[in-house]
């Protein structure tokens, strides 16, 4: 047994050294190397050509590009791996991965060759801006109703992402401060519930504010002064351009905090400020109202920093609409009576245009009510109906409801004999 380990002892050494060397080569190589010298090399995936209204909202994975062995010298900064978006369009949809590579170089295959992405339509939302405020003043000091310039910002972004944004965040701390403080700090988008919104692929800058930044002042005061908060009021003059109609009027901020004595502070319940003239505007507007115009009671002051605004928000008209052919159901049946189906009818609606643009069969449906009813016709019968928020109804016409008996007409005596 020593004899066969012992034969060819120096060739059997040599080829343990020869096989360790070649495995130390393998697993110090960068790029995979399969048999027959071909490689993969993982290439990052680029997009060209997205349209200017959509975003991405999933992720680009790499492709994996495998290479013959007359490519050994070509590295993933020369190969382009691409998907051409032209043609997309909002949804989730399939598209076909594409090589760009130098001259001479032969790939034998990718994966994946098609790739699946999602895409969204861009939209822009304007949200108000919420301060969180960490820590407390020092000993003896109270701080006051932070105050942001500007209170909302416009943030763009896949729609059905902005559907959850309802506020964007700031944060600041007043740890130990004696004095007012002015900061400016960059604003995070948070859902409902106060949680972070990001997109699949977290590098993917999927919303964006402006500004994205904004300016904070907490005023701090000494202990034992008074202060009242309380809510603004605006009213308005005009109408817009044509064909555009006044959404919203708010005041920006939506209350203020006023300084002063308890007894003269009592008795404001709330700041008028004016009216606005809205003659022609076309859209969105922040109107800055200066406090110079405003009249407060002697020894009543705002809070150090308070700016003062409004926010008209315009669209589209409401428009009329038909929606064609509503089913119309039959509730509240009496015991022993069966109804004969009534016919869809059209009704029409009123409402924002992109409201009804959304509308889906079924979102709006109609019914009677039979309930008190005997057996017989009824025509001229009101229809009932629940149609979607923001959805008023112009006209809805009556329908004729027929009741009868669910007992099978009794036979007559003669045709028994």
């Amino acid at each position: 047994m020593r004899d066969i380990f012992r034969r060819n002892l120096g060739y059997k050494v040599i080829s343990l050294v020869f096989a360790i060397g070649f495995w130390f080569w393998l697993t110090s190589t960068s790029e995979p190397t399969g048999l027959f010298g071909e490689r993969t090399l993982n290439v990052p995936l680029m997009t060209y050509n997205l349209p200017p209204n959509l975003v991405i909202i999933s992720d680009l994975p790499t492709i994996a590009v495998r290479l013959d062995n007359e490519n050994q010298g070509v590295n993933v900064q020369e190969l382009f791996a691409y998907v051409d978006l032209q043609d997309a369009v909002a949804g989730e949809h399939s598209y076909p991965v594409k090589m760009d590579v130098p001259e001479g170089v032969t790939i034998k295959d990718i994966s994946p060759k098609n790739i699946v992405l999602r895409m969204d339509t861009v939209k822009d939302k304007i949200v108000p801006v919420d301060v969180k405020v960490a820590g407390a003043p020092a000993t003896g000091y109270i701080a006051g109703q932070p105050l942001i310039t500007p209170p909302v910002v416009n943030v763009r972004g896949p729609m059905s992402i902005l559907e959850k944004l309802e506020k964007v965040v700031v944060e600041a701390t007043l740890t130990g401060q004696q004095e007012s403080i002015r900061i400016a700090r960059p604003v995070t988008f948070r859902d409902e519930e106060g949680k972070g919104i990001f997109a699949p692929d977290p590098s993917l800058k999927t919303l964006v504010a402006f500004p994205d930044t904004v300016e904070i002042v907490i005023p701090i005061y000494p202990k034992g002064t008074a202060s009242k908060t309380v809510p603004l009021r605006v009213k308005t003059r005009g109408t817009p351009a044509e064909g555009l109609a006044l959404r919203a009027v708010s005041p920006l901020p939506p209350q203020v905090q006023l300084w002063g004595t308890e007894e003269v502070l009592s008795g404001i319940q709330f700041i008028d400020l004016g009216t606005v003239d809205v003659t022609g505007v076309n859209s969105n507007k922040v109107v800055d109202i200066p406090l110079s115009s405003i009249r407060l009671p002697e020894g009543v002051t705002f809070s150090e920093g308070t700016r003062l605004s409004v926010l008209l928000q315009v669209g589209p008209s409401p428009v009329n609409r038909i929606i064609r052919e509503v089913p119309v159901g039959i509730n509240n049946i009496p015991e022993g009576l069966i109804a004969e189906p009534i016919k869809s009818i059209d009704i029409t609606v009123s409402g924002y245009p992109e409201i009804l643009d959304a509308i889906k069969p079924g979102d709006i449906t109609a019914w009677v009510d039979a309930s008190g009813h005997k057996e017989g016709s009824y025509p001229d019968t009101p229809v009932h109906w629940k149609a979607p928020a923001g959805v008023t109804m112009v006209n809805v016409p009556k329908v004729e409801l027929v009741l009868k008996s669910s007992e099978p007409p009794a036979e007559d005596e003669n045709n028994i004999r």
